[in-house]
C-alpha cells in the first residue's frame, strides 16, 4: 500500500503538449495522483477543482469550448507538484482504427507497391512545411511513452496515411484545429478490438462466447482494445474512421455486421458520445483466393463481394454509419494495399464534411444501386448518387455482368447505360 501512499501526480498519455481537444464537448481530464489529494485544472478562462478518491484515481471536466487555434497551456496542480502542457488547440478529433491499410504509413514500407499512375501524394506531403493546425498522436503496441506531435518530420512519417490526408481535408475545408489518434494493427481481426464485455452483454454473442469456452471464432476477444483502446477512454473524440476486414474475409466471416455493431456500440459508450459517426472503407478488390494458409478454410472467388455484403448490412444497421468505396483504386489485384491513400482519406473526409459538419454541397459517394426490376428479358437497376451520371473506366462493351432466371443459373449478360 505505500507504493499507491506516494502515487505521483500524473495523466495518461492521451493529455500532453501538442494536443487537440474536441470542440463543442465537455472535456474530460483525467489522472491518478495521492489518495483525496486536491487538484486543480486550468485551461484558457476555465478553473476546476477536484479531488482524488481513496485509491488516487481523479476526473475532471472542462465545460464545452469553441474551435481555437492560438495555442493555449493547461496546468494541473496537485499539494507539492504540478504539470503544465503547452501548445494545445481547440478543433476536431478524429480516432483512427482498424488492421494494416489503418497502419499503411505516410513514410512507405519498403516492401509496399507504389502507386502505378501520378505522382505519390504521400511522399509529396512530407516535404511540405508542416500545417501546424495538424496534430497526431500514433498509439504503440509496446509501451513505449508516446504523446501528441504536430504532424511534421518523423512524426508526419508513422502517421496513418489514411487518417491524415482525412485530417487534411477536413482542416483545410473547416480552417480549424485537426486531431488524429491511430490505433491500429497489421492483420488484426475485429474481435481483438472489442472488449471481452461488450461481447458478453451481447444477446448474439454472449452465447457463443460462453460455448467457445472465451473465444469468438477461436480468438481470444479484447487484446488490442486493452492494451491501445482503453487508455485513450475517455479522451473527448468526435468519430472514427476503421479501415479493417481482410482478415475476417479470410475466415469466411458471416457475422462481420454484428461484429461491428457490437464494436460500433461499445465504443461509443466507452467514450460517451452516442452516435459518434464511424466510417469505413468497402475492402478493395484483391484475390483473396490466392491467399492459402494451413490454419484456415480455402477461400473462394465469392468470398469478397459476400463479406461485401456484411458491410452494406452494417451500414443499415448501425445508425450514423457510413463506408466509402475503393474499388478504382487498386492497380494490381495481388495487392492487398492499394497505394492511393490520400484518395481514401479524402473520400472519408467528404463523408464528414456532408454528414457531420453540414457542406451540404459535398459530394459525398458514388453511386449506389437503389432498386432493380425485371423487364422482359433484362434487369433495369436504378442508380442514385449519380452526380453528373454512370460511367465506367473502361473503354469498350459493359460485358463483365451475370444474370439468373427462376432457375439460379448465371449466364454472361451485357449492360448499357441510359
Amino acid at each position: 500500500s505505500n507504493m499507491i501512499a506516494h502515487a505521483q501526480l500524473s495523466t495518461p498519455q492521451v493529455l500532453s503538449s501538442n494536443m487537440v481537444l474536441q470542440q463543442g464537448q465537455k472535456i474530460p481530464v483525467w489522472g491518478t495522483a495521492e489518495p483525496n489529494e486536491s487538484i486543480l485544472i486550468s485551461f484558457g478562462k476555465q478553473r476546476v477543482k477536484v479531488r482524488a478518491n481513496a485509491s488516487g484515481r481523479w476526473m475532471a471536466e472542462l465545460k464545452p469550448m469553441a474551435a481555437n487555434k492560438n495555442p493555449q497551456q493547461m496546468s494541473i496542480k496537485g499539494k507539492k507538484t504540478s504539470i503544465v502542457y503547452d501548445n494545445i488547440v481547440v478543433g476536431e478529433v478524429w480516432l483512427c482504427s482498424g488492421q494494416s491499410n489503418m497502419v499503411y504509413k505516410m513514410k512507405l514500407p519498403g516492401n509496399y507497391a507504389l502507386p502505378a499512375k501520378g505522382e505519390n501524394l504521400a511522399a509529396l506531403e512530407l516535404r511540405k512545411p508542416a500545417n501546424e493546425m495538424i496534430r497526431v498522436f500514433v498509439v504503440r503496441r509496446d509501451d513505449k511513452p508516446v504523446s501528441w506531435k504536430v504532424a511534421d518530420g518523423e512524426s508526419l512519417a508513422e502517421v496513418s496515411a489514411v487518417g491524415y490526408f482525412f485530417g487534411k481535408a477536413l482542416q483545410e475545408q473547416l480552417d480549424v484545429p485537426v486531431g488524429i489518434i491511430t490505433a491500429a494493427i497489421n492483420g488484426s481481426r475485429i474481435e481483438t478490438w472489442t472488449s471481452k464485455e461488450a461481447y458478453e452483454h451481447s444477446p448474439v454473442f454472449g452465447p457463443q462466447l460462453k460455448e467457445g469456452e472465451g473465444k469468438m471464432d477461436g480468438m481470444i476477444p479484447g487484446g488490442r482494445y486493452e492494451t491501445m483502446v482503453l487508455p485513450l477512454i475517455p479522451f473527448a473524440i468526435k468519430g472514427c474512421l476503421w479501415y479493417q476486414g481482410e482478415s475476417n474475409c479470410m475466415i469466411r466471416d458471416r457475422q462481420y455486421a454484428e461484429k461491428y455493431q457490437v464494436l460500433v456500440d461499445s465504443w461509443r459508450e466507452a467514450f460517451n458520445v452516442p452516435g459518434a459517426p464511424f466510417y469505413s472503407v468497402l475492402l478493395a478488390p484483391h484475390l483473396y483466393s490466392n491467399r492459402m494458409s494451413k490454419d484456415r478454410p480455402p477461400v473462394t472467388a465469392e468470398e469478397l463481394p459476400i463479406f461485401h455484403q456484411q458491410q452494406i448490412k452494417a451500414r443499415s444497421m448501425i445508425p450514423n454509419t457510413d463506408f466509402v468505396v475503393v474499388s478504382d483504386l487498386v492497380d494490381k489485384l495481388r495487392d492487398i494495399h492499394p497505394s492511393y491513400k490520400w484518395k481514401v482519406g479524402e473520400r472519408l473526409a467528404r463523408v464528414a464534411l456532408a454528414k457531420d459538419y453540414g457542406l451540404a454541397e459535398v459530394v459525398w459517394s458514388g453511386p449506389c444501386a437503389d432498386k432493380a426490376e425485371v423487364v422482359a428479358d433484362s434487369i433495369v437497376v436504378s442508380f442514385g448518387h449519380v452526380a453528373d451520371g454512370l460511367k465506367t473506366n473502361n473503354k469498350g462493351r459493359l460485358d463483365w455482368f451475370e444474370i439468373a432466371g427462376k432457375d439460379g443459373v448465371f449466364r454472361p449478360a451485357l449492360a448499357d447505360i441510359r
